[in-house]
Parts: structure tokens; C-alpha cells; sequence
């Protein structure tokens, strides 16, 4: 592996994803942590709107010439759709989770070319795990996948399936993994798992191989996938629509996504074939 630590890029990425958190967690360990409703009804606090602006101002700062598009400053997609690089930032991922004071919440950075996301970052403010991917040669990073806690980076790579499959469940949406695509696992894996997360914490750890599968049934938004995807697909796997198809971002008016799975290939033919078996429920 590259010292992707002594990039210049990614020592400013992470500068702001660490000034993000700082600002996020001074809010969470206070009493207060303003709360208010979006007009989707959605939770909105105080650390949301601060990170928000601490990513703003790095990434203008940063990237002059390449807008933001952050679930905290949504742009209107005839303005957007004129973008052929972005970065797509949401800057408190599991607010629920941040009110509910679990830790399970997370920081998204993700860099779009032509629809794919080609760098993501993801920050974990309560562990102080970081992630980071690049799909795609930019400023010279390297292409692949690692973690970096304090002063500490690895290499990460999804694995291959093992007794138990592990699969990551939602901490707060949508019921957990179906009986039935339980039973088509156990087909071939005898032991399956879940392991309930909030936010893109799901993913990152699919990423690093701790765990296999993530389903998710129910409307996520870009800024929910695509630092993650960058992440997963550099680590050799992938954030799929049920016919296997990647995310695209920034291609569409609506910026709510549909279905999707997180996996390795191995375990990819299973969810797909359920899917398939299933899609009159769906």
C-alpha cells in the first residue's frame, strides 16, 4: 500500500472530516442538542447544521472549482444536473442515532465524476475510525481501500464468506434480514447472523471483513450511499441494486434511492436470486 497518509489530498480530507467531528461531538456531549423537524419530518440537530458548515467551507476551500451537494444544501437539479464532478457530503449520517445517544453515527464524504462515486470518506466520531476509497485514479491517489484509527492505517478488503455469515441489520429502519433469504443463505452457510448498526457503519465494516451482507429495503438518499460505495467497491465489493446493478449519482431529479444490497461477489448470486423469488412482494 501507497502512504496515502502523507497524500496531500487525503490529509485535507481528513483535516475536515476531523474538524466535522470535533464540532459534532461538542454537541453531543452537551445537553442541548437542538432538535427540530425537516419538512420530510425528518430529525435535524444542531450538529448536523455545524458539520455541515465545517465541510462547506473545507471542500470550497479545498476544490474551488467542484460543487457540493449535502443533504443540509440541497440544490435544485437543473442547476445540479450540469455537474459532471461533485462531492456529495452528508455531514451527520444516523441523526436518530445521534439523538438517541448510541454512537452509531457517522460522517460521508463522497467525490462523483459522471455519476460514480470515484473517492469516499467515512468518520465514525465515537470510535475515531476512519475510512477511506478511491475507485478511481484522482490527484494521484492510489486506487484501493483502508482504515486509519489515530496514527494506525491498514489496508481493508471484504472477505470471503465464512461460518457464521454475519449480516449487518438497521439500527432504526425496516425489519431485519427475511426468513427467507435466511433459509437461501443456509442453503450453503449454516450459521447466519445479524448485527444491528446504524448509519454507514453497516457498510464500512462489510468493507473491512468483519461482516458479509447488508440489505436494505426502504428509501435511503444518495448522500446515505455514496461514500460508502466508493469504500466498498474499492474493497473488492459492492453496493448493488437487487438486479445487480451499481448507484449512480447526481443523474436523476429525485435523489432518494431504491432497494439495494452490500456484499462480496460469493454471496451476491443468493440475494439476487431471493430478489427474484420475492419481487411480488416488494
Amino acid at each position: 500500500m501507497q502512504d496515502i497518509s502523507r497524500h496531500p489530498i487525503f490529509q485535507a480530507l481528513q483535516k475536515i472530516i476531523h474538524d466535522a467531528a470535533d464540532v459534532i461531538m461538542d454537541i453531543y456531549q452537551g445537553a442541548d442538542l437542538g432538535i427540530e423537524q425537516k419538512l420530510d419530518d425528518s430529525p435535524v440537530t444542531a450538529a448536523d447544521l455545524a458539520a455541515h458548515k465545517v465541510i462547506l467551507a473545507g471542500l470550497q476551500a479545498l476544490t474551488p472549482d467542484i460543487p457540493v451537494l449535502s443533504e443540509e444544501g440541497v440544490v435544485a437539479f437543473e442547476e445540479r444536473s450540469q455537474w459532471p464532478m461533485l462531492w456529495i457530503v452528508d455531514p451527520l449520517d444516523g441523526t436518530k442515532e445521534f439523538i438517541k445517544r448510541n454512537g452509531e453515527f457517522s460522517i460521508n464524504i463522497a467525490l462523483i465524476e459522471n455519476g460514480m462515486p470515484i473517492v469516499g470518506v467515512v468518520y465514525l466520531p465515537t470510535t475515531t475510525e476512519g475510512y477511506f476509497g478511491v475507485t478511481k485514479a484522482w490527484q494521484d491517489l492510489p486506487i484501493g481501500a483502508f482504515k486509519w484509527q489515530g496514527h494506525e492505517f491498514e489496508s481493508i478488503n471484504v472477505r470471503e464468506p465464512r461460518e457464521p455469515i454475519i449480516a449487518m441489520t438497521s439500527r432504526s429502519h425496516g425489519p431485519a434480514l427475511p426468513a427467507s433469504l435466511k433459509d437461501k443463505l443456509k442453503q450453503t452457510y449454516e450459521q447466519v447472523r445479524e448485527l444491528p448498526k446504524g448509519s454507514s457503519i453497516k457498510g464500512c465494516r462489510i468493507a473491512e471483513g468483519i461482516a458479509d451482507l447488508h440489505l436494505r429495503r426502504g428509501p435511503t438518499s444518495e448522500w446515505d450511499t455514496a461514500a460508502q460505495q466508493a469504500i466498498i467497491e474499492a474493497a473488492g465489493g459492492m453496493l448493488v441494486t437487487p438486479d445487480g446493478k451499481p448507484f449512480r449519482y447526481n443523474q436523476r431529479e429525485t435523489l432518494l434511492n431504491g432497494h439495494f444490497f452490500v456484499s462480496g461477489a460469493e454471496l451476491a448470486p443468493y440475494v439476487m436470486e431471493w430478489y427474484l423469488e420475492n419481487e411480488e412482494e416488494e
